[in-house]
């Protein structure tokens, strides 16, 4: 599969406002800032979390492609090499979530964003992906997503080894029609009930809506069945104009137009740049929470203030939160190596 420029673009811009959504709403020093400029920091404050709507599309249009022609009778098998795509960089950042915490945590002992110290239990239901289901308090602002995502990978798993004829490829199977009625009905019923946000079901639609592109570049009848779903969201959304559906329909209709569109294949510091933290987006969205910690803990044990200082710190924590999503990345990479070679 070619790289396409569109998913490393909005990848990348992605997890950057999302790690600014999370500093304006845990991190102290956003208080100097936001009385400058409300607008701005509040803007990133209730919209910046909308940049997870992305995420949810592309994730579905990039698990559409690689389950299109793979063999899907192993389920456990596909589900377990997703588990160690997404598990290993989660655990290392909730480590450094203890650490911080252990570090700094007393200073931070008034804020109810910051978790306790974890038991052994608690920490075990972060393992499983299984804290929110539980109604444990989640140690991170993104374990909620990783699990998330392993829900909706194993329900797709699920219906592609259901729906897949082994003479076909997923888009032209009866795949497509299948997940375009689970995503109208996540659309129409699961997104408007906030009691199922710990369920892939209520995030469905926009990782169908994903799949449905990918599958409709490839075959006319999964495009009929996108142009049905995107027309019923229109719908929706004219009925109950909501934010969310607007970003995931200008996504969606980018991967259709422009995910075919390749870098070229010369090498350059700019695609070099992109690709790089395209592809350790991930590592800085689990991790940067233990970042925020660590510098929300130093603002207040030195009782800090000032707008300046403020934007300073404000700089140093997304610098943070790159540099540790690199050594994240790194040492994940390093684990990957050795399960593998082991095998």
């Amino acid at each position: 599969m070619q790289r396409s420029i569109v998913i490393d673009i909005i990848k990348v811009m992605a997890f950057q406002i999302i790690v600014m959504h999370h500093l304006s709403h845990y991190a102290p020093m956003t208080d100097w800032i936001s009385a400058v400029w409300p607008g701005q920091v509040g803007f990133i404050y209730e919209d910046g979390r909308l940049a997870v709507q992305p995420f949810l599309v592309i994730g579905g249009y990039l698990v559409a492609l690689s389950l299109n022609n793979k063999h899907t009778k192993n389920l456990a098998s596909l589900i377990w090499r997703r588990y160690l795509r997404l598990a290993p960089q989660l655990m290392i950042a909730l480590l450094l979530v203890i650490f911080a915490t252990l570090w700094l945590g007393d200073e931070l002992s008034d804020k109810d964003w910051l978790s306790p110290l974890p038991s052994m239990g608690v920490f075990l239901a972060h393992l499983f992906f299984l804290q929110d289901v539980l109604g444990i308090p989640s140690m991170s602002a993104g374990a909620w997503y990783v699990a998330i995502d392993l829900q909706l990978f194993g329900l797709f798993a699920l219906l592609a080894r259901i729906s897949k004829n082994s003479q076909k490829t997923l888009s032209e199977s009866w795949m497509p029609a299948m997940i375009a009625a689970c995503t109208v009905v996540s659309i129409y019923i699961f997104s408007r009930h906030a009691t199922l946000d710990a369920w892939a079901i209520y995030y469905l639609w926009a990782y169908g809506l994903g799949a449905l592109v990918a599958w409709a570049r490839q075959s006319p009848r999964a495009r009929v069945w996108l142009t049905v779903t995107v027309g019923l969201l229109l719908l929706d959304w004219l009925l109950d104009p909501r934010a969310r559906p607007v970003i995931v329909l200008l996504t969606v209709g980018s991967l259709y137009s422009l995910s075919h569109i390749s870098w070229f294949k010369a090498e350059n510091p700019i695609r070099k740049f992109i690709h790089y933290f395209s592809d350790i987006s991930y590592s800085i969205f689990v991790s940067h929470f233990a970042v925020i910690i660590v510098v929300s803990g130093i603002w207040e044990k030195f009782e800090l203030e000032g707008l300046g200082l403020a934007l300073i710190f404000v700089v140093l924590a997304w610098l943070g939160s790159i540099v540790v999503g690199i050594w994240v990345q790194y040492l994940y990479d390093q684990i990957m190596r050795l399960v593998y070679s082991n095998h």
